[in-house]
């Protein structure tokens, strides 16, 4: 053994930028296969209505905690399912879509359908002195 070999044995060659590629493409694949529900939503488009003329998500308000309903497809909005030619809305992946929401805000998936499903329960915020009057 030479002195400029390490102890070791020969150095393993270090992977390259497309094999590191290849790895993350596999392992976000094995998460998407591996994950639930909750986890799936990352990775999807969803549809959520949105105010007219903004950007701005429409937050329901019921039993005092606020939501945003997003739709697993577009004909699922509840405007699209009425019937109307022009529905304000952000087609946007799930991931996102968590990011943007405050914590006070819950999510829930397919509203007013059998298989709705709560994403992400809103956070209660504290009660000020000023509610309370």
């Amino acid at each position: 053994m030479s002195f400029l070999q390490p102890v070791h044995g020969p150095r393993q060659p270090t992977p390259g930028a497309d094999e590191l590629r290849r790895l993350a493409v596999r392992e976000q694949q094995d998460e998407q296969r591996n994950a639930g529900l909750s986890g799936q939503i990352n990775f999807a488009t969803l549809y959520v209505a949105t105010v007219p003329d903004t950007n701005d998500f429409v937050v329901h308000t019921e039993a005092g905690q606020e939501w945003v309903h997003a739709y697993t497809s577009y004909e699922l909005l509840p405007d699209a399912r009425a019937g109307y030619d022009e529905v304000w809305h952000r087609a946007v992946r799930g991931e996102a879509l968590r990011r943007q929401l405050p914590a006070h805000v819950g999510l829930e998936l397919d509203h007013g359908l059998p298989h709705a499903r709560v994403i992400v329960r809103p956070q209660v915020r504290p009660i000020s002195l000023d509610d309370a009057e």
